[in-house]
């Protein structure tokens, strides 16, 4: 099982920690390996840990930018954005 940590900036709307997780499985696929999710909310966005069964840690972190992807296509985190990758397409 593989960690992967990061930090979402909050866009125009506004989620608690279990409607954050609720979306994050929601953003999941069978085939992605998440077992668990942690979410920490805040003013500025919310704190994330996947927890993912994967093979390596570099197949995790992908897996988790899959899931993260979708997870910010949903109209729930219109706005919202993945620290660190703001501005990719």
């Amino acid at each position: 099982m593989y960690i992967v940590m990061g930090r979402m900036v909050r866009g125009r709307t506004i989620v608690d920690a279990g409607q954050l997780r609720a979306l994050v499985y929601a953003a999941a696929e069978p085939e992605d390996g998440l077992e668990h999710v942690y979410a920490e909310t805040d003013l500025e966005g919310a704190g994330t840990v996947l927890f993912l069964c994967a093979t390596s840690a570099e197949r995790a972190e992908a897996t988790a930018v899959r899931i993260v992807d979708r997870l910010l296509a949903q109209d729930e985190l219109r706005g919202w954005e993945w620290e660190g990758r703001r501005g990719e397409a």
